[in-house]
């Protein structure tokens, strides 16, 4: 069978998500918190995985570097990395793995952060384990990691501590740390909440910036499809643990197939626009008793009796777009005839 795995990049990706499920056992049942996800990342690439909370980003990321929190644990497929099955290694593999090859940047830097430590000596620990620098050359690697994420001054900044940072500043330093040892896979977790919206644009600049010197691929997790618009080369939505659209960005904002996907857009906030902003019914749903079929179709008013009957295959309706929804063409006309 073809997926986008395959189809994505003409040569091997340098990481390839086949039908993966993340599970998290309940005393209610067991939540298939990623049920069947088949994502692809090639080098020097940025994908934007978005769709509402509950929707499985957060635990995509932490299923590619390792780090899911218990009772989480991988229940099938797998996570090709440079040719090599990651849900196959033991925890020392792990580890070598985590830092030097994948990298994340989490969502609240300052709870990542040694608060009884300045950044500097946080930073320069870092190149001393993972890269075997002297203490000098750590320290000197450090002010260098500081000056390219454009924090100002950098080596009084070596001194500060956590909290005499602005937001901002704090994930400039997580963002040098991540990229110290040179990763090939960066994983960006909503790298801009609670930021302004002048920082935000900044760090955006910086991640592209990273990818554009460094050649790595990049997935970005958020809930902005602003955001994605601004920085990504394709975009993949997740809904309740598998991707139901994929696409090229342009693409992906100017012909939009799946319903899930038109909801997403069009609850975006818009500059000038007075009138409320349009919300998808319904909630996400409950991931450990799923619906029948289509997860989607209790909120889909494209939904069929097929829908609820079996659950859509992503299809590609074009080079690099695909689409898990059996109401493909339908969509098409209602969008169509509303543009």
């Amino acid at each position: 069978m073809t997926t986008p795995s395959m189809t994505a990049n003409a040569k091997q990706p340098l990481l390839e998500i086949r039908g993966l499920q993340t599970h998290f056992p309940t005393r209610r049942g067991v939540a298939k918190v990623l049920d069947g996800l088949d994502l692809t990342v090639g080098k020097g690439e940025i994908v934007g995985l978005v769709g509402e909370s509950g929707s499985g980003k957060s635990v995509t990321g932490y299923s590619v570097i390792g780090l899911l929190k218990r009772p989480g644990q991988i229940a099938g497929g797998q996570i090709i990395y440079d040719g090599k099955d990651l849900t196959k290694l033991k925890p020392k593999g792990w580890e070598d793995l985590r830092g030097k090859e994948i990298a994340m940047i989490f969502q609240n830097p300052r709870s990542c952060l040694n608060p009884l430590l300045p950044v500097g000596e946080q930073l320069t620990q870092v190149l001393r384990y993972r890269r075997g620098m002297t203490k000098s050359e750590a320290k000197a690697e450090a002010i260098r990691l500081l000056g390219t994420v454009h924090i100002p001054e950098p080596e009084r900044r070596m001194e500060s501590y956590p909290h005499q940072l602005s937001g901002g500043m704090a994930q400039r330093v997580m963002i040098a740390m991540a990229i110290s040892c040179k990763p090939r896979l960066l994983i960006a977790d909503e790298p801009t909440t609670g930021l302004d919206v002048t920082t935000e644009h900044q760090i955006l600049e910086l991640l592209r910036e990273m990818r554009d010197v460094t050649g790595a691929g990049v997935i970005l997790i958020t809930h902005d499809l602003n955001m994605a618009a601004e920085v990504c080369d394709r975009i993949a939505v997740m809904y309740a643990g598998s991707i139901v659209e994929e696409a090229p960005v342009l693409e992906f904002f100017s012909q939009p197939r799946h319903p899930y996907t038109l909801g997403l857009l069009a609850s975006r906030p818009r500059l000038g626009v007075d009138e409320d902003i349009p919300v998808i019914p319904g909630n996400v749903p409950d991931l450990i008793d799923r619906p029948t079929g289509c997860a989607f179709h209790p909120r889909c008013r494209w939904a069929t009796a097929a829908c609820s009957a079996q659950v859509p295959a992503l299809v590609e309706l074009a080079a690099g777009h695909w689409v898990a929804c059996h109401n493909t063409e339908a969509v098409a006309r209602d969008v169509l005839a509303a543009n």
